[in-house]
């Protein structure tokens, strides 16, 4: 798509980064925007910057998902915001979705999330890259912050990146923690904080941080993102640095993310994975 829709539709997960699609999409000329929610985990403030229609929903439903869907009358969505993994063991659903998740015979978050773009197909609702509206918040290549990498820094960032491309490649995580050429902690179901925790009670200090898309990476959902949690989470762990790849990584407010990493002496840089970006408009 080269052009903004008509229409959009963000289901919305936790965090910001929702609130910052939908801005993205306002200030590129979409007509008519609208949120639709997880009841106990999307933000008021996501919902209120939709302007034209909103709603909240509980995660268990799935003929909850769909009548939503259609009242709202919208034909394009994006999916944006956090889900924590867990939810899909804890939360109670109902009959269909329970079926539904149990005919996936792996769960990750492009066989979950998979399922749930047929569903908005089968609506008639398109669903468009995450990316799509959030080209100021998605590094090029090269420093994000004024202090760049150390040679070790940089080193580990790049054994770092190869191996959280071949862990994204195995659809197990995104994220790796490395020292001295050794990996200290991967990426699981834990999500990218706990994994940044791991590695720090090893490293005890000085470990960097790589996260990475796979190969043919579906930009509809799970870009790599990176917001001023992920530093709080490096800072404990005394980690140093952060590799991303250039255009495939959304941070959670660029500028912000930026000024908190020089503030904590974090370097960040976005490195040339020779890989296709994420689509923007």
């Amino acid at each position: 798509m080269t052009s903004a829709p008509e229409d959009l539709l963000v289901l919305a997960g936790a965090g910001s980064l929702p609130r910052l699609v939908l801005q993205g999409a306002r200030a590129a000329g979409v007509q008519r925007l609208g949120a639709l929610g997880i009841r106990g985990t999307t933000a008021g403030s996501t919902l209120a910057a939709a302007t034209d229609w909103r709603r909240r929903i509980p995660l268990r439903s799935l003929a909850a998902l769909r009548d939503a869907v259609r009242e709202s009358g919208f034909r394009h969505a994006i999916l944006a915001g956090q889900i924590n993994p867990l939810s899909f063991f804890r939360a109670a659903f109902d009959p269909e979705l329970r079926d539904l998740l149990l005919s996936i015979s792996l769960h990750n978050a492009h066989t979950i999330f998979g399922r749930l773009v047929d569903e908005l197909a089968a609506l008639g609702v398109e669903t468009l890259p995450s990316s799509l509206f959030l080209a100021p918040h998605i590094p090029g290549v090269g420093p994000v912050t004024a202090r760049r990498f150390s040679d070790g820094e940089r080193a580990a960032a790049e054994y770092g990146s190869s191996l959280a491309l071949a862990l994204g490649d195995l659809d197990i995580g995104q994220t790796v923690v490395v020292k001295d050429g050794v990996a200290l902690a991967v990426e699981g179901f834990d999500g990218t904080n706990a994994t940044i925790l791991r590695g720090g009670r090893i490293a005890r200090r000085g470990a960097v941080v790589a996260k990475a898309a796979k190969h043919g990476h579906d930009m509809r959902f799970d870009i790599p993102v990176v917001g001023v949690k992920t530093l709080k989470a490096m800072r404990k762990a005394r980690c140093t640095a952060l590799a991303v790849q250039a255009g495939r990584a959304i941070f959670i407010d660029l500028p912000l993310v930026a000024r908190t990493a020089d503030k904590w002496g974090i370097a960040i840089e976005a490195l040339d994975s020779g890989l296709p970006a994420a689509p923007t408009i």
